[in-house]
């Protein structure tokens, strides 16, 4: 009878441990962020605005791509004006914020996370009505935060070396996919080999304008990979001027301008 309680006793708690891992409302990092976050508002949860993708399981936990698409269109009535990228179990949990608006013509981001434990990852997306829908993945990573980088060093002559590309431009009114990635460590802090009186250095802001209107910019931190990169979308208009305004926690801005045109 014993040993029945006993294995009665580790199935279930087998099953409850795995309904928490892979149940996004029952971690319990996410219920103690999302009332400090998100207030008593509701979330969506059934993914019809956004979703992600990303490799759910990798050996290498300091670059794991991801990728979240906005499933609606940019209408002036109805868009996304903001994506949440919420690494629940890391230490600095909230990965970036970011702003949208129906000159992006689509909702995409695409770029690199550090995990530090198994955790779910999550892109909330707010709409300009202030509705919340989210989509969520659970990740097997972990050591991403702490482990030694592998990236540029900070003393780098190459430090801030911004590289910018752009899809060749058909149509003046389709979104225009764009790349940018800057050489930087965007250091954690965390890492075992981490100067202890050395103050973390990574990118905190990011401002895209065209023409000098706003297209795309977003707050950062060090749950981006070493050396970050990110995807985005933004509708041209017509020939112009790209400029991306990237800032460190140093304060050091680092600054790119790109001529863009049809022919």
């Amino acid at each position: 009878m014993g040993r029945l309680i006993y294995i009665i006793f580790f199935l279930g708690f087998n099953c409850y441990a795995q309904n928490i891992s892979y149940n996004p409302e029952l971690s319990s990092n996410w219920q103690f962020y999302k009332p400090l976050m998100f207030g008593d508002r509701e979330i969506n949860n059934d993914q019809k605005v956004v979703k992600i993708f990303l490799n759910t399981k990798t050996s290498d936990a300091t670059t794991v791509p991801l990728m979240i698409n906005g499933l609606i269109d940019q209408t002036p009535e109805s868009f996304i004006k903001k994506i949440y990228i919420i690494v629940d179990n890391n230490p600095s949990p909230v990965a970036g914020v970011f702003n949208f608006s129906p000159d992006n013509g689509r909702v995409k981001i695409e770029t690199r996370l550090r995990f530090e434990k198994f955790s779910f990852v999550r892109a909330v997306a707010e709409m300009n009505d202030g509705t919340l829908f989210q989509a969520a993945e659970w990740v097997k990573a972990e050591g991403g935060c702490s482990a030694p980088s592998a990236g540029s060093d900070g003393e780098s002559v190459d430090l801030g070396k911004i590289r910018v590309r752009v899809d060749e431009i058909r149509n003046y009114e389709d979104p225009l996919l764009t790349e940018v990635q800057i050489k930087h460590p965007n250091e954690s802090g965390l890492s075992i080999d981490f100067p202890s009186d050395k103050v973390a250095r990574f990118i905190r802001d990011i401002n895209v304008t065209y023409n000098d209107t706003n297209v795309f910019d977003g707050k950062v931190d060090f749950s981006l990979s070493d050396n970050p990169i990110i995807r985005f979308y933004f509708l041209p208009g017509r020939d112009g001027v790209l400029k991306i305004n990237l800032t460190d926690t140093y304060d050091s801005v680092y600054t790119k301008t790109v001529n863009i045109s049809k022919n």
